[in-house]
């Protein structure tokens, strides 16, 4: 005999709470949890993680991990500081994400910071590379890359996110 529940019916939506450090308790419908099909570099038990709106017009976002409230990465669309960045996907990596090309993906960098202001940057030869539609990422190593591992972000790019984003060095 079959039992039913809330979560038998169609649209019934799942949830999965999480206590942050960021940003408190967060109730996270599972539909909206990215499974990373590979570590984030530094990380290898971490792979599901749920985006987190940065401020208001922002290109900022953050990516809370759902297993370690304590983990949470702040990423940047790194279009907005270097227009033309581009990545390169491989069939590989097109295969693995189950898209059929890349305009089908999003791109990021993680952004980190040191002590002073000026020492807040990208990391644009390790982009995280997310397919929305199947909720698969993957950070992408760009072996073959003249992006730097540190690009530094401008200092207006900076002031303009700095209030409402308060990146630490552990992002």
């Amino acid at each position: 005999m079959t039992t039913f529940n809330a979560h038998t019916f169609a649209g019934a939506k799942r949830m999965t709470s999480v206590d942050t450090t960021r940003f408190g308790p967060l109730e996270i419908a599972d539909g909206d949890i990215i499974t990373f099909t590979q570590p984030i570099l530094g990380f290898p038990e971490r792979r599901r993680f749920v985006p987190v709106p940065g401020p208001p017009d922002s290109f900022l976002t953050w990516l809370q991990s759902t297993e370690d409230g304590s983990l949470a990465f702040l990423m940047m669309d790194p279009r907005a500081v270097v227009p033309g960045y581009r990545v390169n996907i491989s069939a590989h990596d097109l295969t693995e994400l189950a898209a059929q090309s890349s305009d089908e993906l999003a791109i990021y960098t993680l952004v980190a910071s040191g002590s002073e202001p000026d020492a807040i940057r990208t990391n644009l030869r390790a982009p995280i590379v997310i397919n929305p539609r199947q909720r698969l990422a993957k950070q992408s190593v760009l072996e073959s890359s003249a992006y730097p591992i540190r690009h530094h972000l401008p200092s207006s790019a900076v002031t303009r996110q700095e209030e409402a984003t308060h990146v630490g060095s552990d992002a």
